[in-house]
């Protein structure tokens, strides 16, 4: 893998690198941070501690959405999971609904703000740019307004703010102990991990989901404390849950290779439905963000939406998974189906909007089961010689859809086995996932996870195998300690402060820290005698190698091969004020952790 190597970095950059004059043994003391073994065994032992605390954080939120359900739906106090369709509808729906999504945005918007919505892109958006680093009160404020907008019939999963919780448990177990960004990264990963596989009895997928969804890292250094959390992780959901796959079906199987035509055209389905479910989302979202309201109404709003529409269909409320195991059984009809589809896809949107906190990856299996099963029911119609029975392409195409949304066709394949336990159906499971995640590609670039990064003007690309320069931002590798020289600054003064540090070439920023451009060594040599009360600002030169603090590295290396000056003058986005230089140093270190 040359790519991960410094071989990577471009000829004009490995050409400044020996103009430092350092050796490399200094260099590497001075600079580069290997993991020792020691990092190695603690990291492994801290992942079992994660692990199971974070198993024990999933039951207590399982345990606390049952809690409010039964204060909500019954008036007792009981703590055990109920489905929304045994309650009675009535009236009361319409207060609960309302009162249980404004009580959830209101605890975001006072307590912690990154709580707010599926939770999984706030995850990645810490391990990108905050160095694993998240809040402790946003465990307690995500359960929270998690299990209320869930008990109270929000139609929202459960993964999303579980695998919030647990990431940011295994981040503040990396905060507490004062480790290394790296290591902290690796715990929130474990955390993410300990989280799909304690929620769903899924250990295998729960590490690729932590492997290809939040840290896009495959190395035996991530890979094992990965491991081992998800195995204790798991082993506590069985203590006290059982070893039960999620859904109970039949056995389903490929029909004969035939089939296959049928199931292409599902994951054609799928993967325009993923993007329709995507454009939804956020396309409700900006509409009532846009809506000239108070705020308080606007979760007001949405919950007398959500409880006109479950009403009369109240499968729309909560999680889903009675309905998606009727349909995997071959229990429901093509009308309901069809209907289901259009209607999830609408009270998820709807609910995300007004201030209910929730997964999205329940809401794409149960659209994918509907929509599966609407599809299978036709084709058997006509092709009952050809074509399994409906409930195989219901469950082929949950995974389907989730593939197409979250761009995780690995995941989505092996968590939609260990859900079922039916390895029968792997042939059509594996073509129509990837199928249906190059299908949403084609129509849309980023996933539905990578969109909201992508609109807090944020980089970030879905790909494993993708080179660490063009996923790292420059802002993660800076130097903050630089020596500038003020606009207003005479050149004697100058001399005096920024000669004895021996720069080539320093800043020039205004009263306010905002880069103006450059004054180099010469310059200020060759003029301080002969003018010495002139300003600084009257020989500075414009700055050519600039880059934003939310620029790729790969983007800084582009600019030093252009401009031929190895010293990159980082700026804020919007102010442009100073932040830090960037120089071939932090491009070997970088680059060397990378190999490591």
């Amino acid at each position: 893998m040359k790519n991960r190597t410094i071989i990577d970095i471009p000829k004009i950059t490995r050409t400044a690198i020996k103009e430092v004059p350092k050796t490399w043994q200094s260099i590497h003391k001075t600079y580069l941070h290997p993991i020792t073994k020691k990092d190695v065994f603690r990291l492994n032992f801290l992942a079992i501690l994660v692990g199971i605390a974070v198993g024990y954080a999933s039951l207590g939120f399982r345990f606390l959405i049952g809690l409010f359900q039964n204060l909500f739906l019954h008036h007792q106090f009981d703590w055990h999971l109920i489905s929304p369709l045994d309650h009675k509808r009535g009236l009361w729906m319409f207060a609960i609904l309302p009162a249980g999504l404004f009580a959830s945005s209101a605890l975001i918007r006072i307590f912690a703000k990154e709580a707010q919505g599926h939770g999984i892109p706030e995850v990645i958006e810490a391990i990108r740019l905050k160095g694993g680093r998240m809040r402790a009160r946003s465990v307690l404020v995500k359960a929270f307004s998690s299990s209320i907008t869930i008990a109270s019939g929000g139609s929202v999963g459960r993964e999303g703010p579980v695998v919030q919780i647990g990431s940011a448990i295994g981040s503040v177990v990396g905060q507490i102990l004062s480790l290394d960004p790296k290591l902290i990264k690796t715990l929130v990963g474990c955390g993410a991990s300990a989280a799909v596989a304690a929620t769903f009895n899924t250990p295998i997928a729960a590490v690729i989901f932590a492997i290809e969804v939040i840290i896009l890292e495959l190395k035996t250094r991530s890979f094992v404390p990965l491991v081992i959390a998800s195995v204790f992780g798991t082993i506590v959901s069985r203590i006290h849950l059982g070893n039960e796959p999620a859904f109970f079906v039949p056995k389903y199987s490929l029909h004969g290779p035939s089939e296959l035509v049928f199931y292409f055209i599902l994951a054609v389905l799928a993967g325009i439905l993923g993007v329709v479910f995507i454009k939804a989302v956020y396309g409700i979202e900006d509409y009532v963000e846009d809506l000239k309201i108070p705020f308080w109404s606007k979760p007001l709003l949405g919950g007398i939406i959500l409880a006109a529409i479950g009403m009369y269909f109240p499968e729309m409320f909560g999680v889903g998974y009675e309905s998606i195991s009727d349909v995997l059984q071959q229990k429901s009809s093509l009308e309901i189906m069809a209907l289901f589809v259009v209607l999830k896809i609408i009270c998820t949107s709807v609910c995300l909007a007004c201030g209910g906190s929730g997964g999205v990856f329940v809401p794409s299996l149960f659209i994918g089961a509907m929509l599966g099963g609407a599809y299978g029911y036709a084709v058997n119609e006509f092709f009952p010689d050809m074509t399994a029975g409906y409930g195989a392409y219901a469950l082929v195409g949950m995974a389907a859809v989730f593939s197409s949304t979250a761009r995780a066709s690995f995941t989505a394949i092996v968590i939609l086995f260990e859900m079922t336990l039916d390895y029968s159906i792997i042939l059509p499971l594996m073509f129509v996932c990837v199928i249906s995640d190059q299908v949403a590609l084609a129509f849309m670039k980023h996933s539905i996870y990578s969109l909201k990064l992508k609109r807090k003007g944020l980089k970030f690309i879905s790909d494993i195998s993708v080179n660490v320069m063009s996923i790292t931002i420059v802002k993660d590798i800076m130097t903050t300690q630089i020596r500038t020289a003020s606009s207003s600054m005479s050149l004697y003064e100058a001399k005096n402060k920024l000669l004895q540090y021996g720069h080539a070439v320093y800043p020039v920023v205004d009263q306010d820290s905002v880069l103006l451009g450059t004054i180099s060594r010469e310059d200020i040599l060759n003029n301080a005698e002969k003018h010495p009360k002139m300003k600084v600002a009257e020989f500075m030169h414009a700055a050519k190698a600039v880059v934003r603090e939310d620029d790729s590295v790969l983007k800084a290396i582009s600019k030093i091969e252009k401009t031929r000056d190895p010293r990159i003058l980082v700026v804020e986005a919007r102010t442009r004020k100073l932040g830090g230089i960037v120089s071939p140093i932090d491009f070997v270190r970088l680059s060397s952790a990378e190999a490591e």
